[in-house]
């Protein structure tokens, strides 16, 4: 067995006469730091969406952590009147991802069997539970007292409008958003990209837990595989890692009987993944006789007849869509 090369860990695999090596740990890019090439990037639309996302609560983290910390009852409702703003953008870029998920075919040709189907029931439940359709209550508490004052509100509408968006309020419609969050990052359709420290070669993460290393003509085509990593921390766990810091954060802004996230648990061997059609409320909602189905989380199998093929789809909007041969 040859020795790991570049001060990689050990060989973990042999795929095809490729060495599989352990890769470095990264981190999900952050926006607010200075640039980190090896971070994780998004590498697709669905990615760069969810990256939305994620920008959204590390801005709500702080401001939750800052809350939190304070006893005076003014600031922590000054605090929550900020989260306002990317609290909306929050469930608005929810809703766009769940809109690419369902719309976008190179998004939705990767989804489990019948996933697809359940889209507008987890964006039906995101709406009505989050108020950002025209005259909800967070949109215009967010357009009116938080984006900025209203120059025609008056201090008495300002409190009450913000008397309006109470804590548990807000914090529902966090949790909301987490929630569906929390489903859609176990579909297997979101692309990550690294340095590869080479100006023929581009890395990408298209399946966990596995890296690959692809390799450039001079047109700019990808044309061979030069090498596949094993991912020890893949981005999906760096965002479930914030998600429940984020619920842990936000923990004060309920009561013992208001409507939150207590825990976060696995999912069952054969359940739908779709939670959050299950344990979210379904406020307003009239009666309806729609049985959704219960489409089981299938992630698709690692390697296929051809080994190491599956690692390499098609569907990547700067991929050229031909097939990639590894190196002998």
């Amino acid at each position: 067995m040859p020795e790991p090369i570049d001060s990689k860990p050990k060989m973990m695999a042999d795929l095809g006469g490729i060495a599989i090596y352990a890769d470095q740990v990264r981190r999900l890019v952050d926006a607010a730091n200075e640039l980190q090439p090896h971070d994780w990037e998004p590498a697709n639309v669905a990615s760069q969406k969810l990256f939305r996302c994620v920008e959204c609560l590390r801005d709500i983290e702080v401001l939750l952590k800052s809350a939190a910390r304070s006893r005076s009852h003014v600031k922590r409702r000054r605090k929550l009147k900020i989260m306002l703003t990317p609290l909306h953008s929050l469930a608005e870029a929810v809703r766009d991802l769940l809109n690419d998920l369902e719309c976008n075919p190179d998004t939705a040709c990767r989804l489990p069997q019948g996933a697809r189907a359940l889209m507008p029931h987890i964006r039906s439940r995101l709406l009505r539970n989050v108020a950002i359709g025209k005259g909800g209550l967070l949109s215009t508490a967010r357009n009116k007292i938080s984006a900025h004052i209203d120059k025609e509100f008056s201090s008495d509408e300002i409190r009450t409008l913000l008397s309006q968006a109470e804590p548990a309020q807000i914090g529902l419609w966090l949790h909301t958003c987490i929630s569906v969050l929390a489903d859609l990052i176990k579909l297997p359709v979101f692309f990550w990209s690294c340095d590869s420290n080479q100006d023929d070669a581009v890395r990408i993460l298209f399946t966990e837990p596995f890296v690959v290393t692809l390799g450039l003509a001079p047109d700019g085509r990808v044309n061979r595989l030069l090498g596949v990593d094993f991912v020890p921390k893949p981005p999906r766990r760096d965002l479930l890692e914030l998600l429940m810091r984020v619920v842990s954060n936000s923990k004060w802004m309920f009561g013992p009987k208001d409507i939150r996230i207590s825990e976060f648990t696995e999912d069952k061997p054969g359940s739908s993944w779709a939670r959050s059609l299950e344990c979210l409320p379904e406020i307003g909602a009239p009666p309806s006789s729609i049985k959704l189905p219960n489409v089981s989380s299938v992630i698709p199998k690692m390697f296929g007849d051809d080994g190491w093929v599956l690692l390499i789809p098609t569907n990547v909007p700067f991929f050229t869509k031909i097939s990639a041969k590894p190196t002998s």
